[in-house]
């Protein structure tokens, strides 16, 4: 696959982009869970809040994308979310941080990211060139090993402090906005700009999306990833850091970044392969793996042991995100690529509310280690179905000639 000039700048970009979701996804979950001590069940409901603008808002977000220049969207809505960081840091400086206010922050970080993504999303095909697959199985890489750095950031913050660690995610989010603006003009297709209903444009992408058969198939599993695995990754790892193995923001970064590694892992496996021809095969069969590798924490193991089990754990996670992605990507018609990439992130945005909550109050009441096969089952079940009565298994890869 070549690089080409806008394929480089993309990723650069997007490396910045992501190294904030990073030290987020570690220094959120410390603050309620280290910091203010809550309860599982308000773990579980504070890992609900970020996904919920997303569940109501990643559609139009999608919708705006396929409207308007893309690029430039892009890069005024990532200016704006330096501002959520800040808007803390000051509270950190000058008032009291509650519970309440942190949930705050997340809404609004999520807010200006449900229209960001889908735009994001929709702009790497415009630079990818024919390989898709093989372009999205870079970018994914680049997401998650980048993602690590924001874990090492985010874990140094019962050292640094979180004000200084929040201040980093302004200041990588200005260098994704200054790096995004060297991509090309991305204007929308004259199809798009006749539309004039956003529900209108918002219902025909569902629409498409739910009679491409590859595209439904691969949406009903990353959602099924949402509900039960990701879930499980945002709520149950702080807890077992917490409650079982005694750590802080530096054990549940330790245990993200196990998870991430694996997946770079996988990834980096892929690439070298140079793309897998059945990829919906490899999902069903790579599912029931993880399935099976994320029971083991129902039994008691050694600390250096949980780490190694959510490293394989992670293994399995790097094809349900690649592939599912990639499909999505190669079978979307160029006019409503933003919407289905939209719709995408809807399934697994649409699933982590719900079993957020979820988890969250199966551990208050069942406890940590009985919830982990309740979620695997779960997930099990749903690839039964996909494996049963959608053609999921036989999807193979789509090379898009340029």
């Amino acid at each position: 696959m070549k690089l080409t000039s806008p394929l480089k700048w993309y990723v650069t970009s997007t490396a910045f982009y992501l190294v904030p979701g990073g030290i987020q996804s570690v220094v959120f979950p410390w603050l309620i869970a280290v910091y203010l001590m809550e309860s599982p069940t308000r773990v579980g409901i504070a890992q609900m809040a970020g996904p919920l603008p997303m569940l109501f808002l990643i559609l139009f977000g999608g919708w705006l994308g396929d409207r308007v220049d893309q690029r430039r969207l892009s890069v005024w809505l990532t200016y704006l979310l330096m501002i959520p960081p800040l808007l803390l840091v000051g509270i950190f400086l000058f008032g009291e941080v509650t519970y309440e206010l942190l949930i705050l922050w997340v809404i609004l970080a999520g807010t200006i990211g449900a229209f960001a993504q889908p735009t994001r999303d929709a702009m790497l095909t415009n630079v990818a060139g024919p390989y898709i697959q093989q372009a999205v199985t870079l970018v994914i890489g680049v997401q998650f090993g980048v993602q690590i750095l924001g874990f090492a950031i985010g874990s140094s913050a019962d050292m640094l402090g979180p004000e200084i660690v929040l201040g980093c995610m302004s200041f990588f989010m200005l260098l994704a906005a200054v790096s995004t603006q060297r991509l090309p003009e991305m204007p929308p297709s004259s199809l798009t700009e006749r539309r004039r209903s956003p529900l209108f444009d918002i219902k025909e992408g569902l629409v498409v999306a739910w009679r491409t058969p590859e595209i439904r198939g691969s949406i009903l599993l990353i959602f099924g990833v949402g509900l039960f695995f990701a879930s499980s990754y945002m709520v149950l790892l702080p807890l077992f850091v917490r409650d079982i193995y005694d750590g802080g923001a530096r054990g549940i970064a330790l245990a993200y970044a196990a998870n991430m590694l694996g997946t770079v892992t996988t990834i980096i496996v892929i690439m070298r392969m140079g793309g897998i021809d059945r990829p919906g095969r490899v999902l069903i069969l790579g599912g029931v793996v993880s399935s099976l590798i994320f029971s083991s924490l129902y039994f008691e193991m050694s600390a250096w042991m949980f780490y190694v089990v959510i490293y394989l754990w992670g293994l399995c996670g790097g094809l349900s995100m690649t592939l599912s992605r990639a499909i999505v990507q190669e079978a979307s018609p160029p006019t409503h690529r933003a919407r289905l990439m939209s719709v995408f992130t809807l399934g697994i945005m649409g699933g982590m509310p719900i079993g957020a909550a979820a988890v969250g109050l199966s551990i208050e009441y069942l406890g940590l280690r009985q919830t982990v096969p309740i979620a695997a089952s779960g997930m099990l079940l749903l690839l039964l179905y996909l494996y049963l009565r959608t053609s999921l298994y036989e999807v193979k890869r789509n090379v898009i000639s340029e």
